[in-house]
């Protein structure tokens, strides 16, 4: 129900708070009254037929001329700012994820870039909104996303026709998450289209869960008695299998750090992250020195508590958006994008010392002095199709620094030079 204000000569002005201006509020009238000028002062005038409010932005101050006095007023029509600002708060602070990205060149390998993210993509995704302007939506994508749909997708935004999918994308860690997604065209005021805009949710606890149930739905049809009491019990069974399973499915057991498959997925991500910026790639692998020896003599729980602090330390030494994992049984990998330049044997001696320090800090350790081996590969312009090639080369240096005494590095360049450090 609009608010219907009262005329005064057929002239009816509000303020910001939609209350109605008495005639010696008007601009004219504190001008006369005061005799000073006011600047930019918004107002909204009342069209007294539709109840419409068309907003102003008015400057006034008083003018003589010829001894007569008279007003000059400057009134600017700033309704569609007035409109914008607040269409930006309410998206900026929906709960739902929205994106907005340019309509043009959308076959490029960039492209369609981001213009616009709102918070609940940041706080979901783990991406700053500064990593994300610019980017392609794909930066969400993974390998088992699926590539139909993504396809689908691709054709509506060619034909700049509106699409609707529910797609499996990837946090900045790695983590997997399913959402649904409405995209549809933005027009200009000509008709044109210019922009899209992606309304996202978050659907993975009803994808999670839609999934395991439909395996207990022949088991569910027998069972009549204390229906929503065993659908209750069910529900938080499947809520608690699904997160066991996506632990299991990414994180080793023992060292609660990721395993071998979450690590080549972030390599994969940073390879891609690393060629699209232009920025130097450092692939890592990491071996406990004479591990067999250590199981055979302390045994194997002893065995495991260096395993664990190992994985510790490295958790410790490695930022957020790198990726480490245990790989094999001794084995952690590890990869870094570094934008600029770098030294990068520094950073590898500066996690084997860190290592060196462990057996002085865990009283478990009972003082036996925990060392490792580093081989790596620095690469400076990186090729996503030729990370195994890469992860290659740094096995290849692990075996020498291991061969020339263990408990140093071995990093191979891109250009073949070689560095090695000794403890």
């Amino acid at each position: 129900m609009q608010r219907r204000h009262q005329s005064i000569d057929g002239w009816e002005f509000i303020d910001r708070q939609n209350r109605r201006l008495n005639p010696d509020e008007y601009p004219v009238s504190k001008v006369i009254s005061l005799n000073v000028s006011i600047t930019d002062e918004v107002i909204g005038l009342v069209d007294d037929t539709t109840g419409e409010v068309c907003w102003l932005s008015v400057s006034a101050y008083p003018e003589k001329s010829n001894g007569t006095g008279f007003v000059v007023v400057y009134f600017t029509e700033i309704t569609k700012k007035i409109a914008d600002f607040s269409f930006l708060d309410i998206v900026q602070s929906a709960q739902d994820m929205i994106i907005v990205t340019e309509a043009e060149s959308v076959n490029g390998p960039l492209s369609p870039q981001i213009i616009y993210v709102n918070d609940a993509i940041c706080k979901l995704t783990g991406y700053s909104r500064e990593e994300l302007i610019g980017e392609t939506p794909r930066i969400f994508q993974g390998s088992l996303t699926d590539k139909e749909a993504t396809t689908r997708i691709h054709s509506a935004l060619t034909e700049k026709k509106p699409v609707t999918e529910t797609l499996l994308n990837y946090t900045k860690k790695g983590t997997p998450y399913w959402v649904e997604m409405s995209i549809f065209p933005l027009k200009n005021q000509f008709g044109e289209v210019t922009h899209f805009a992606s309304v996202e949710r978050d659907v993975s606890a009803v994808k999670f869960h839609a999934e395991q149930l439909n395996t207990r739905n022949s088991e569910l049809r027998d069972i009549r008695e204390n229906l929503e009491k065993l659908v209750s019990q069910r529900t938080r069974d499947l809520r608690n299998v699904n997160v066991k399973l996506e632990k299991l499915a990414y994180f080793d057991p023992l060292t609660d750090i990721p395993n071998r498959r979450a690590f080549e997925e972030a390599l994969d991500k940073s390879t891609h992250f690393a060629h699209r910026h232009g920025y130097s790639l450092l692939i890592g692998i990491a071996d406990v020195d004479h591990f067999k020896k250590l199981n055979d003599t302390f045994g194997h729980a002893f065995g495991d508590d260096v395993l664990v602090a190992v994985a510790k330390s490295m958790k410790q030494f490695f930022r957020q958006e790198d990726g480490i994992g245990r790989v094999g049984g001794e084995e952690f990998a590890f990869c870094m994008v570094l934008p600029g330049s770098h030294e990068a044997i520094d950073i590898l001696e500066r996690l084997r010392k860190r290592v060196e320090l462990i057996s002085s800090s865990l009283p478990a350790l009972k003082g036996y002095d925990v060392t490792i081996s580093i081989g790596a590969y620095y690469v400076s312009e990186v090729n996503p199709s030729e990370t195994k090639e890469m992860v290659s080369i740094a096995d290849e240096a692990l075996y020498r620094a291991k061969r020339e005494g263990r408990n140093r590095v071995s990093l191979v360049r891109q250009d073949k030079t070689e560095f090695n450090s000794v403890s």
